[in-house]
């Protein structure tokens, strides 16, 4: 093979090795942004004072959207239903430390 060829037989090689690596992370960077996006209004939320802190939370929406910045006193019967209804999905898993939380918010 003459060194021409074998140039660019190498430089179509590494090519082709540079779109497969890219194409991995093209699909990878739109989650991180969404993980990123996520941290930042959590971090926002947690700049706020403690009583604006306890009234606020981030709302997920049914098939996992993007979180919403939502004052927990004014949303709806439908949203505070879905929420309790996620927060009980899991009670295999944190049954009992999730009532004793609940407990404890109560009953202070």
């Amino acid at each position: 093979m003459e060194p021409a060829n074998l140039n660019i037989l190498r430089g179509s090689k590494s090519l082709r090795g540079s779109f497969r690596a890219n194409s991995s992370s093209i699909f990878s960077r739109s989650a991180r942004d969404e993980d990123d996006e996520e941290a930042l209004k959590w971090a926002a939320l947690e700049k706020l004072p403690t009583f604006d802190r306890l009234r606020k939370g981030l709302l997920f929406g049914s098939e996992g959207d993007s979180a919403a910045e939502v004052d927990i006193n004014d949303i709806g019967h439908q949203e505070r239903k879905s929420l309790l209804e996620r927060l009980v999905k899991v009670a295999d898993e944190d049954n009992e430390k999730f009532l004793l939380k609940l407990k404890n918010r109560i009953d202070t």
